[in-house]
């Protein structure tokens, strides 16, 4: 069966076709408008959905190759992976969807394509890789006459995606854009699961992970993909075979957790990782959620951990009625409470104004009577967060959580950037919310062996020691004339300057970087550009770049590095060989435009980056339409010096930025080191 075969039974709405292949959704309307007739008309729609036109898929991709539009080179691939099934019968496409996933599961044990293997020995597969049916087997055999079609459907998905389980990946967040809310509710957002994956690898180590009311199993596989989580195995309950096949097709060794009257039969060794209400399952009111969470606390083991995250009404804010007081009271009781971390709102994508807080459940600590036993709270619901929350704040989270779960002389030692501490007989006598009973901890004497006063020293004397060099520009005074603009587009379609698309990089290739690490290429994207990280913060291997992404494109010196999203920015990369990270784009004024581009009155005008660059910057926010801008342009005899003067003045104030943030991290220093009794400052003294 050959790709277009199965093609043809997909089904692509006009978000789809936009998203697929790397543009705004506005433009897949124009080019409708626009090939209406002529030698390659734009499909003719075939159905409708919702009121919305469903294309054919086989139709778009031939469209999309035959006129080479769209950002995407590897549309056919991407459209067999992310197109869903348009079936009226939602029996039927729910069915077809399952067999699709559980197919996935067999590629990697079957060794071939599923398209080579019979009916009989698909089947006879999936028995041998499910002998109990507790994942896949039923979806398998419930394909019936389907199977072929499905499997050359696993097979291009799988291609497309370079392995299955990204395949499996990529069709379930699908459940977001096609609106599909049994598959939605409650569920999390990346920087949520993120968020909670690593705190679970903070605790947790080389120990199997637990999770009893696993929904679809985004918490599990958010914590098994973290790297410093080296778990053996994945417990859940019997049922929840979407978890099931998810965790089969990454290659997990999975174990039965058993569950008595309710209560979770745990492994004493897992750590347990979960969310309530899990994802896909109808919202809980407070009481039932910690009427969950006592259920769990009371299946905890002597030593397990535990990390649950859930609706911070019920976790962390003032209880709403006495029976929610009645029952986190009696939970605060089992001191098994470590640590709470409220969330800002946002993290659930169906709910996008409710907070949730992450418990951390441990021992109680040893040694301390119960009146004096605490519970630390931090506060994050002001964080920003996009696909995940900042490093920085969540490596200073990371530690508060590990001092909470240590003993008192842990917890006296740490300086908290976060978590405040609160007795649990204050909170117990007091009620209310969880947050206004934490106050900060007395800290214990800390001495830092000389570090401050090294750092104050190595600071201060390269400060001191600044010396700018000149700048060397030189003016005279000209005769004014009319500023010459032009359109972008017109500049792009005279061939003065060139648009190059950026490079798909995988998110796990690209690397922190330090400044002179040979071994990384600099990947420069829309972080770099809105200024959300510093350049040259982040790098990919530069063989793995050559090995993964033959075709992968490398900026030159000069070029200008542009972005639309998610407003206009624009910065010149004087150094060149940088990896441009997809949205952003690269602008390359070619060797006509720097030559000059022909104007009347016998005036000769260029493109100069550095000019180009500003006047994109300056764009509205909401100027989205690259070939629209207008740019300035320079008399060509004068091109060369104002591009050299404009990189000497980027330079100091590149220089002056640098010299910012060390004033910045002076001041710092010395105020931690001096209310800290480190450092001591003497001030218009000679230095002995």
């Amino acid at each position: 069966m050959s790709p277009s075969t199965v093609l043809a039974d997909l089904r692509l709405s006009l978000p789809d076709i936009a998203e697929l292949a790397g543009v705004k959704r506005p433009v897949v309307s124009t080019w409708r408008r626009r090939h209406a007739v002529g030698p390659h008309p734009f499909p003719a729609a075939v159905t409708a959905h919702g009121g919305s036109p469903r294309f054919r898929a086989t139709d778009v991709v031939d469209w999309v190759e035959a006129t080479g539009l769209g950002n995407n080179r590897s549309f056919r691939a991407d459209v067999a992976m992310r197109a869903t099934l348009d079936e009226d019968d939602p029996a039927r496409a729910r069915r077809l969807r399952e067999g699709l996933e559980a197919l996935l599961c067999l590629r990697e044990p079957a060794g071939e394509p599923l398209a080579g293997l019979s009916r009989g020995e698909v089947e006879d597969l999936a028995d041998e890789v499910d002998p109990d049916d507790a994942a896949l087997y039923a979806e398998v055999v419930a394909l019936g006459d389907d199977l072929g079609r499905v499997g050359e459907l696993a097979d291009l998905a799988a291609d497309a995606a370079y392995t299955p389980g990204a395949a499996f990946e990529a069709l379930l967040a699908d459940r977001f854009r096609a609106g599909r809310r049994d598959l939605t509710m409650s569920a999390l957002a990346p920087a949520a699961l993120d968020l909670v994956a690593r705190v679970a690898a903070e605790i947790g180590g080389d120990v199997a992970v637990a999770d009893p009311w696993p929904g679809y199993g985004d918490l599990l596989h958010a914590a098994l993909a973290v790297e410093r989580l080296d778990a053996p195995a994945a417990h859940l309950p019997a049922g929840h075979r979407l978890a099931r096949r998810r965790l089969t097709v990454h290659g997990r060794q999975l174990a039965d957790l058993f569950d008595d009257a309710g209560t979770p039969a745990l492994d004493p060794h897992a750590l347990v990782v979960t969310q309530v209400p899990s994802a896909g399952t109808p919202e809980l009111d407070d009481v039932e959620v910690l009427e969950r969470l006592d259920r769990l606390v009371l299946g905890l083991h002597l030593d397990q951990r535990a990390v649950v995250i859930g609706p911070a009404s019920a976790l962390a804010d003032r209880p709403a009625d006495a029976r929610a007081e009645s029952l986190r009271a009696a939970l605060l009781r089992t001191d098994r409470l470590r640590a709470v971390v409220v969330l800002p709102p946002g993290l659930v994508p169906e709910r996008a104004r409710q907070r949730l807080a992450v418990w951390v459940l441990g021992d109680a600590p040893a040694g301390v009577p119960i009146p004096e036993r605490w519970t630390m709270v931090a506060d994050l619901s002001d964080r920003q967060f996009g696909a995940r929350f900042e490093d920085a704040v969540v490596e200073d989270l990371l530690t508060d959580v590990t001092a909470s779960l240590a003993g008192r002389d842990a917890v006296v030692a740490h300086s908290f950037r976060f978590a405040k501490f609160t007795l649990v007989s204050d909170v117990l006598a007091r009620g209310g919310g969880l947050l206004a009973s934490g106050r900060p901890l007395e800290q214990g004497v800390w001495d830092d062996g000389g570090a401050a006063a090294v750092r104050v020293a190595e600071l201060t004397a390269s400060l001191d020691g600044v010396t700018r060099p000149p700048l060397g520009v030189r003016v005279e005074r000209g005769d004014a004339v009319p500023v010459r603009r032009a359109p972008l587009g017109a500049l792009a379609e005279a061939g003065l300057v060139r648009l190059i698309p950026g490079n798909r990089v995988d998110r796990s290739d690209v690397v922190a970087a330090g400044d002179r690490d040979p071994s990384l290429t600099r990947v420069v994207g829309v972080p770099e550009l809105v200024g959300e990280r510093p350049w040259g913060s982040r790098g990919v291997a530069t063989l793995r770049f050559a090995e993964n992404y033959p075709a992968g494109r490398l900026t030159e010196p000069g070029d200008v590095i542009v972005t639309t999203t998610p407003v206009p920015a624009a910065v010149v990369d004087d150094a060149g060989f940088s990896v441009v990270e997809y949205p952003a784009r690269v602008l390359r004024v070619t060797a006509r435009g720097r030559s000059g581009a022909g104007g009347s009155g016998g005036r000769s005008d260029a493109v100069v980056p550095e000019v180009l660059a500003r006047d994109v910057a300056a764009q509205p926010a909401g100027a989205k339409w690259w070939r629209s801008w207008e740019v300035r342009l320079v008399p060509a005899e004068q091109a060369d010096a104002v591009g050299q003067a404009l990189r000497a003045v980027d330079a100091r104030a590149a220089a002056a930025r640098r010299e910012l943030a060390d004033l910045d991290t002076l001041a710092v220093v010395l105020c931690d080191g001096a209310t800290g009794g480190v450092v001591h400052v003497r001030f218009n003294e000679a230095t002995p």
